[in-house]
């Protein structure tokens, strides 16, 4: 048998490819495997293990690995069902193994949810063939079209690369005269189109994998387009390697992911780390704060884990003095694991990468291709703005971008040694995820930003999702507040919009371009009321860009986006719909935006910049428009300050004096957790250690305050360069207060009857080593009470007793005085205010209480005790740093 090899047909086979024909020019389908049988069937078994049964019967093959070229049958799922035999040939090498289908067909039915597609395939001298292909990127595909498609196959299915239109010419039945035109997911017109790409280079793409690793079989994920090339995600089946391909021009980059090792090797440990041995490796957790403590902004936090030095974030602070974490105080570090693509959490990334150069980088793929538009706008403002220092250029974040490694939510990881990682949906931003981490007998959780609520960009963290850990490091954004229901601010919103521009009126919206913008879009979109208005909806600044990585990534969205995709085509821009959704591209375009009644959504959020602050000067002297806050505004920013004006008021923005007419309200549609929230995951995680950072003054001490945090866990509210050291105890409290920490908060004890009673048996050493008995017992007398089926036994003192004695006779004394609380009277014109006092004694300022039905005697046990020394404590903890 010859090298290359053609398949006889049986006569059943519908449809086939001659291969003295030049059909392949409109279908061409080539994989990579080997023929086997089971039981008599015969399957085309892939590179990746997938069988397919074959339709027909064939007498002999080539055994081994070859290249076929093959005719797939789908099912109305997509599925291939078999596959059809025509030739092959030798397998000269591995890295051009991937399976690939090119066809030239036109467009005969599309799924409800556009994910599916179904091509008919006119070939000169054979049969038409209809294929179905899974349209995983969304392209904008329609009835009838002609295009021509690469598709790929992964697992069973055969999904679409790219599609690009054919120019269909009268009387010639090949329909091959292709042009240069890609279909892109969207169909806004403003949108920079690639005008001489065609398909993706996929072949060199696989030569250079082979190059670089001098492995084949590689396999492709679809490519991704980026300014000025490719992008490839790869894998490697056999061995579960993964690398990344990027082609720009002449030049080509391969960046090999390092494998997972999973044996624990021997790290050289520094003195100054004061590990000895395995077992102290394996209960090592140190956490210091090099940002976002006591404030927000240059989230970033360094993790000792085990043997290793762990970075959690890099962002940088929004303004414009001192923007950067402390990375002074970085050692050696083996990792940086990124949660969400904020810019104070993900700024100074690139700066990071600079410094650590071999450091990996990681986080998930939501979060790496919006950091693509985050991080380039960040230099762009850096470049634009004189008083912001120039903390990368185009070339570091060029690098930083490529070696950004992505791994999957909700899956663990091992990036190095020994180090179990996941990253857990936050519910905060499209990508965002909260990160776990153990090894040997420590963990850690670090929520980044979160929201136990979902949006419509977003689903909410589940608390089932969070581990257990010894130590949590949580945000406390509004650890001071309760959010109100958020579907009812939304609704609000909506109403309050219509209001003003059913009467002729505008409305800005400055939003976040990052999540909130894209949630206010949808709300709109979906909207009745908004159907029947046909008021347009213009969107201004980085939430162009933003909603362009969006709408290309829908699989990182809700079900219920991805739904009303599926059916309305495009779920943001839409300058078709009844309230058109128009990107304004130039500056000279808005004034446009405000010369009819309009809703505008522009960056930023709390109007410290972008092209809201534009809108805002003129619409804030118009009597028929009005701004609508959305969420979180800083202190300083110009959006709090406009909270609270009146009409009437005047005030500066960007050096103009305006007198405020327009309407101003805030919506809460916060994408963080409220007090609740916060609280809720703290009691899931329940650690040992709690850090709260990422929060104002009141918001960090309100959450400490909350409940029975502080008699529950360690609460640390650390300043930056801080050390947290797992099984250390806050320095701020007192011996006492340890007790509740260090001892058990159970133990069993022994009922014996007697005659006429019972005793209750306390183990002995509880009674001998235990301090909370030696203030239980030390009158001898106890106080017992029923609280249902529990017998609740605290302690009568001394004091109590000389109170009860106070009470019982009758006379006017402080034990019966209004002021007399916890032993201490608290009238402020009393010259006892704040003092203990002698329950039986009596002061000028002395108010009876009332008619003193029973003796009530103000309980002083252990608790109250304990509260009041704590209470004391955090009036001095709390100071901020100038005023201890």
């Amino acid at each position: 048998m010859s090298d290359r090899t053609t398949i006889p047909i049986a006569d059943m086979i519908d449809a086939t490819i001659s291969t003295e024909t030049s059909d392949t020019e409109t279908f061409n389908c080539t994989w990579s495997g080997e023929i086997c049988t089971i039981e008599g069937v015969m399957y085309l078994e892939c590179l990746d293990n997938t069988r397919f049964r074959v339709a027909q019967k064939v007498p002999e093959w080539m055994e081994g690995k070859r290249s076929w070229q093959i005719i797939p049958s789908t099912d109305s799922t997509g599925e291939v069902s078999q596959v059809t035999l025509v030739s092959s040939e030798n397998l000269a090498s591995e890295a051009e193994a991937a399976d690939i289908c090119q066809l030239v067909g036109r467009v005969v039915q599309i799924g409800k949810r556009n994910s599916l597609v179904q091509f008919k395939i006119k070939r000169s001298e054979q049969k038409t063939l209809k294929l179905t292909l899974l349209n995983s990127h969304n392209l904008n595909l329609k009835l009838s079209q002609l295009l021509k498609v690469q598709a790929q196959r992964v697992g069973k299915t055969l999904q679409i690369l790219s599609a690009v239109s054919v120019d269909e010419i009268p009387g010639n039945s090949a329909e091959n005269q292709i042009t240069t035109v890609s279909i892109f997911p969207t169909v806004e017109t403003t949108k920079k189109l690639p005008s001489t790409e065609t398909l993706p280079p996929n072949d060199a793409a696989l030569t250079a994998l082979f190059a670089e690793t001098q492995e084949s079989g590689w396999q492709l994920a679809p490519a991704i387009k980026r300014r000025d090339g490719w992008e490839w995600e790869a894998v490697l089946p056999t061995t579960g390697k993964r690398a990344r391909v990027l082609i720009k021009g002449d030049k080509i980059k391969v960046y090999e992911y390092a494998p997972e090792v999973k044996e624990v090797v021997n790290l050289e440990v520094e003195q100054e780390t004061k590990i000895d041995g395995q077992d102290n490796l394996n209960s090592r957790l140190i956490v210091r704060p090099l940002g976002a403590a006591k404030g927000i902004g240059a989230s970033c936090f360094q993790v000792f884990i085990g043997p290793y030095e762990i970075v959690m974030d890099c962002g940088t602070r929004p303004k414009g003095y001192d923007p950067l974490p402390a990375l002074d105080y970085l050692e050696n570090p083996n990792l940086l694991l990124i949660t969400h693509a904020h810019q104070d959490h993900l700024g100074a990334v690139p700066v990071f990468h600079a410094r650590f150069p071999g450091v990996r980088m990681i986080c998930t793929p939501g979060t790496r291709e919006i950091a693509h538009v985050m991080l380039q706008d960040c230099l762009k403002v850096q470049q634009m703005n004189e008083d912001s220092p120039e903390l990368f250029d185009e070339t570091d974040l060029e690098r930083t971008l490529f070696r950004l490694e992505t791994q999957a939510i909700g899956v663990d990881f091992e990036p190095l040694p020994g180090l179990k990682v996941r990253f857990i949906n936050a519910g905060h931003i499209v990508g965002a995820a909260c990160i776990y981490m153990q090894y040997g007998d420590r963990s850690l959780v670090y929520t980044g930003d979160y929201n136990t609520t979902s949006s419509r960009t977003t689903e909410g963290l589940k608390l089932a999702d969070l581990p257990k850990a010894d130590m949590l490091i949580t945000e406390s954004t509004y650890g001071a507040d309760n959010h109100p229901n958020r579907k009812a601010q939304e609704s609000a919103l909506l109403e309050a919009i219509a209001e003003v521009v059913t009467k002729g009126g505008n409305v800005l919206v400055p939003a976040f371009a990052l999540g909130r913008a894209q949630e206010i879009i949808l709300a709109i979109r979906t909207s009745a009321v908004f159907h029947k208005l046909k008021i347009p909806i213009f969107v201004d600044g980085l939430v162009r860009a933003i909603t362009d990585v969006f709408r290309d990534n829908l699989t990182l969205l809700p079900q219920s986006v991805k739904n009303f995709a599926q059916q309305k085509q495009e779920p943001f821009f839409d300058p078709n719909s009844p309230s058109p959704v128009v990107p304004i591209t130039s500056p000279k375009q808005r004034p446009l935006a405000m010369a009819k009644p309009s809703v505008i959504i522009a960056s930023s959020g709390m109007l410290t910049g972008g092209p809201s602050i534009y809108y805002a000067t003129t619409l804030l002297e118009r009597e028929n428009a009005a701004i609508f806050i959305s969420g979180y505004t800083d202190e300083e920013s110009p959006g709090r300050l406009l909270q609270n004006l009146n009409t009437g008021d005047t005030v500066t923005l960007e050096g103009k004096e305006l007198n405020v007419r327009a309407q101003v309200r805030k919506f809460n549609l916060s994408a963080h957790a409220d007090k609740v929230g916060l609280t809720q995951v703290i009691h899931r995680v329940n650690p040992q250690h709690l850090i709260l950072i990422h929060g104002s003054h009141e918001a960090l001490h309100e959450l400490s305050r909350a409940g029975d945090l502080k008699e529950k866990y360690y609460v640390h509210i650390p300043s930056v360069g801080d050390e947290i050291v797992y099984g250390q105890a806050p320095g701020h409290l007192s011996a006492r207060k340890l007790v509740q920490f260090d001892l058990p908060t159970e133990f069993e004890v022994n009922v014996e009857a007697e005659v006429e009673g019972a005793w209750i048996r306390i183990p002995e050493e509880i009674v001998e080593t235990d301090p909370r008995w030696q203030l239980l017992a030390e009158s001898g007398i106890l106080k017992a009470k029923w609280e249902g089926f529990h017998l609740k036994l605290s302690p009568l003192t001394q004091r109590d007793i000389v109170v009860e004695e106070a009470i019982a006779s009758g006379e006017d004394c402080c034990a019966v005085c209004n002021f007399f609380r916890a032993g201490k009277c608290q009238s402020e014109e009393s010259p006892l205010f704040s003092f203990s006092v002698d329950p039986s004694s009596k002061c000028l300022e002395f108010v009876r209480r009332g008619v003193i039905l029973e003796p009530k005697v103000e309980s002083e046990n252990e608790e109250e005790i304990f509260a009041e020394e704590d209470e004391e404590m955090d009036d001095f903890y709390l100071l901020p740093e100038d005023e201890k």
